[in-house]
């Protein structure tokens, strides 16, 4: 799975990620690869996505979108 992320939504699913590992000792393996001034990160596991919006508590779908093959947006 892979998405294609801002600046910023990349600095925010790095601090989804951190929060993850520390709180609920849940590691989300994935690459990154810096494409311009986008970042494609790839998913390397499959992952629940709605469980852990529900450990973050938040009404974001970064998560869910960095799960999902974005090829229209490419």
């Amino acid at each position: 799975m892979k998405a294609t992320l801002t600046r910023k939504e990349y600095k925010e699913f790095n601090t989804y990620v951190d929060f993850l590992n520390a709180k609920h000792d849940i590691s989300i393996p994935h690459t990154v690869e810096k494409i311009g001034d986008k970042f494609l990160v790839e998913m390397l596991e499959d992952i629940d996505v709605n469980k852990l919006d529900n450990l973050l508590d938040i009404n974001v779908d970064l998560l869910y979108n960095a799960t999902q093959t974005n090829a229209k947006r490419r």
